[in-house]
């Protein structure tokens, strides 16, 4: 009886070493796989430092994006960037004088601009537009 009860700690012992092993590399490789994508919604990246410079701190902007309203993304885009740009105001899906454009992904976005009567102004990179409205003469 007591050999018996060696032999199944012994066994215990080394599956508890075993899964801690485990555990030790399956967390290795979810802390090296969030170093590289420290950040996948960019909040706190430097991806609107060009509009900060170009827009002064009591500036109302305008805010155009080519995802859908209301879907995770979107909020997700939208909220990083009233984040990093505040104390600037940022109206969502308006046109305004100075408007943001946050984009996911290429695309056309003078065409995108022409949508809402905008011009762009400069693309900063990274999907971030800074557009002007179309003065009309």
């Amino acid at each position: 009886m007591i050999s018996d009860f060696s032999l199944r700690t012994k066994f215990s012992v080394a599956a508890a070493a075993v899964l801690s092993l485990w555990g030790v590399i399956e967390y290795y490789g979810f802390e090296a796989d969030f170093q590289k994508h420290r950040d996948p919604y960019q909040i706190g990246s430097a991806r609107f430092e060009g509009l900060r410079a170009l827009t002064p701190e009591d500036a109302v902007l305008g805010y155009v994006t080519e995802e859908e309203p209301g879907n995770a993304l979107a909020s997700g885009m939208f909220n990083a960037a009233q984040y990093n740009l505040a104390p600037r105001l940022i109206e969502k899906d308006k046109a305004l004088d100075w408007t943001l454009g946050n984009f996911s992904r290429p695309t056309d976005f003078a065409a995108v601009g022409r949508r809402y009567g905008l011009r762009l102004e400069r693309d900063l990179g990274n999907g971030v537009i800074l557009y002007r409205k179309e003065q009309r003469q």
